[in-house]
């Protein structure tokens, strides 16, 4: 079963996983198949057994990645039980607001992002700003196309997860920095031929990796902002302005509305702030 697990990558990719999914599914089952040559019943109470020390989310993670491929041994006729059930799942009583960095944090960053001079400059800003500004995925930024661009009705068309398309909106900030990255995209040698928006010197589609790279220079122990910490963080500051929660759903690509709700939970600092305030004794 483990010789399937390259045949289970392109199974993921033609059902249009993100590459970071693709990356952690295959991953996992891996993993699984470090300790057991088989997947069945048995072995797989045994797996749960030997990753207990982890977080719950993770060993949630790992259980899906199992059943994912659990899914696929079946659909090619290659076993003909389910292994992976509900119950292995461990329930997590609620979810809470995810998001880590508090709005001094993202205003500091964004700062030091504005102030400091390299040849990437305006295109840095470019990507950023528009994660701060939209809540779009890292993924998303790298398949945005300059045919679906349209800054006169400020917005734009985006990619989300599983090839769905989307319009998102576009605010004054994200639209000026755009404008400046447009000037300076011309002098780059792929953009000519290029239909996306961010190109490198190397390629003319920008790698995901890169804006990994581009995050990572201007973070700091004590301001470590990433790409889907700038994602929750609009997501919380639009939820807690009191805007219909249809319109953030859409801007966030969530396929189910419950999702975006998590962001009507406080942020993690607030309740923190709330409960240093009650001390007793």
């Amino acid at each position: 079963m483990k010789s399937q697990i390259p045949n289970f990558k392109q199974y993921l990719i033609s059902l249009s996983k993100s590459p970071n999914t693709v990356r952690n599914y295959t991953a996992d089952v891996t993993h699984y198949f470090e300790m057991f040559d088989t997947i069945n019943r048995e072995n797989i109470l045994k797996y749960k057994e030997k990753i207990s020390g982890l977080a719950t989310s993770t060993i949630n993670c790992k259980l899906s990645s199992l059943k994912s491929f659990n899914e696929y041994l079946l659909l090619e006729g290659l076993i003909e039980s389910v292994f992976v059930i509900k119950n292995d799942f461990i329930r997590i009583q609620s979810r809470s607001n995810p998001t880590d960095v508090t709005e001094k944090q993202v205003a500091k960053f964004l700062k030091k992002v504005s102030d400091k001079d390299n040849m990437y400059k305006s295109r840095n800003i470019a990507i950023i700003y528009l994660i701060a500004n939209t809540g779009i995925r890292r993924e998303e930024v790298t398949k945005i196309k300059l045919k679906g661009l349209n800054l006169e009705n400020k917005e734009m068309i985006v990619i989300g997860k599983g090839n769905k398309e989307r319009t998102v909106y576009l605010n004054d900030k994200a639209i000026e920095v755009i404008k400046d990255w447009l000037i300076d995209r011309n002098n780059f040698k792929h953009a000519a031929n290029s239909p996306y928006i961010f190109v490198s010197e190397r390629s003319e589609k920008l790698h995901s990796d890169t804006i990994n790279d581009i995050f990572n220079k201007f973070c700091t122990p004590k301001c470590k902002v990433k790409p889907h910490g700038l994602r929750h963080n609009y997501a919380s500051s639009f939820a807690e302005k009191d805007i219909p929660l249809l319109v953030l759903q859409n801007q966030l690509g969530h396929s189910s509305i419950s999702t975006t709700q998590i962001y009507l939970h406080p942020r993690k600092d607030s309740i923190k702030k709330e409960i240093n305030r009650l001390q007793i004794g």
